[in-house]
């Protein structure tokens, strides 16, 4: 909760200097993606970014990448839990600024139904990386009975299950971004399914199934 507060907040803090200052949007997504999405814009393709590379390498690009991410995020946590809540800050003023961009360009519910077919699964779990990053932190600040040592060593495996529970989320979004994002005319009620389908199972697998495991393992 804590993770997706910190998130939240650096997106509402990025969505709102975007708007306020015309050069904070290149500043934290650089002038050559903001000119070459102007461009896709005139010539009708606002998207069109996510077609012109090859979608097998974008699929191990993006996510070895993202999984790299996640991990950094993760180890950051060491740092007092500090350094995981810069690297949330940082991806959430990088994610409102960018959200902001299209929907002041009049293209705000067409960039959710395209971007969030993978942005559902791929956001959710960066967070969830910065939740782990937390309980990283947590174990060094606050050892409670355990030794600090034990504590960490606790807090250590229990961030690292949590950071590798994610990899077949990151894997799926980073073949969801190659592969099906590029079809930006797919219908509405596809995109939209895809998206609430991704949002369903975020909830059933950080809430419902955990749930389920302390319940088989208390009895």
């Amino acid at each position: 909760i804590y993770s997706l507060a910190f998130f939240l907040a650096s997106c509402a803090i990025g969505a709102i200097s975007a708007k306020y200052d015309d050069t904070f949007i290149r500043l934290v997504l650089g002038d050559g993606y903001v000119n070459m999405t102007n461009d896709n814009i005139s010539k009708g393709d606002p998207f069109g970014v996510y077609k012109q590379a090859n979608p097998l390498l974008m699929f191990i690009q993006i996510g070895a990448n993202n999984i790299f991410v996640s991990l950094y995020t993760f180890v950051l946590g060491i740092i007092f839990s500090f350094g995981s809540i810069v690297s949330l800050f940082r991806n959430g003023i990088m994610l409102g600024s960018f959200q902001y961009f299209f929907f002041s360009k009049g293209l705000g519910i067409q960039s959710v139904l395209v971007i969030w077919i993978h942005g559902t699964l791929e956001i959710s779990a960066i967070v969830l990386a910065g939740a782990a990053g937390l309980v990283l932190g947590n174990s060094m600040l606050f050892p409670k009975t355990y030794t600090r040592k034990a504590s960490i060593l606790k807090g250590a495996k229990d961030g690292l299950k949590m950071v590798l529970g994610l990899v077949p989320i990151f894997i799926v979004a980073a073949f969801l971004e190659s592969f099906i994002t590029r079809h930006t005319e797919m219908p509405t009620l596809l995109s939209g399914s895809i998206l609430l389908t991704s949002a369903v199972f975020i909830v059933w697998y950080v809430f419902i199934y955990p749930q389920k495991i302390n319940n088989k393992t208390a009895i």
